[in-house]
């Protein structure tokens, strides 16, 4: 099985290499390129909260509407009444549709995804040990997110953004939903 770390190094090698190949077209003022990294507190059911470390790329024509995105999650801590995994890592892939050109950009968008995720709640007997353990999987996921960008510098800009997570964890034990909703703020960089 393929790890996540090996998910994520290739993700960051296809990101590079699309940066690059786009290097020229970008000189020529045909396509934006961004890029932000932020912290992104997540808020789950029954009085949990979660903190993961978000990235994103985002391409598309300085004239369009459209910017296709990716992103990822880094699962940080979860705490609360019920904190359910000790392992919540999601890539995400898709397309935002930009309500302006202006300044301030509403935006809207759909990214499904992947979660690499590990239950601390529901673990399986190994008989042979008498131990506890807990499998981890990938498992699908979908985002449905809402943001606003401020392009206030020439290489800098400012955002927020909420989404919406869905999705089940499913692994050798009873699933667990991965629902949450999650924000993100902060400062970002294109060109």
């Amino acid at each position: 099985m393929v790890s996540f770390g090996k998910i994520i190094a290739i993700a960051l090698i296809i990101g590079l290499g699309a940066i690059n190949a786009t290097a020229q077209e970008s000189e020529s003022d045909k396509i934006k390129i961004k890029s932000a990294l932020s912290f992104s507190p997540g808020f789950l059911t029954e009085n949990t909260k979660t903190i993961q470390l978000h990235g994103y790329l985002g391409l598309r024509p300085k004239q369009g509407r459209i910017e296709l995105r990716g992103d990822g999650f880094y699962y940080l801590n979860a705490f609360g009444d019920r904190p359910r995994f000790t392992i919540n890592h999601q890539l995400y892939a898709g397309a935002f549709y930009r309500f302006s050109d202006a300044q301030l950009q509403p935006y809207v968008g759909f990214q499904p995804g992947v979660a690499y995720a590990q239950s601390s709640e529901y673990g399986r007997l190994d008989e042979v040990t008498n131990t506890v353990t807990y499998k981890k999987s990938i498992n699908p996921v979908g985002s449905v997110a809402t943001g606003l960008d401020f392009f206030g510098e020439k290489l800098f800009f400012m955002f927020v953004e909420t989404r919406y997570i869905f999705g089940k964890h499913k692994s050798d034990t009873y699933p667990v939903f991965l629902d949450e909703w999650r924000f993100s703020f902060g400062l970002g960089l294109h060109i």
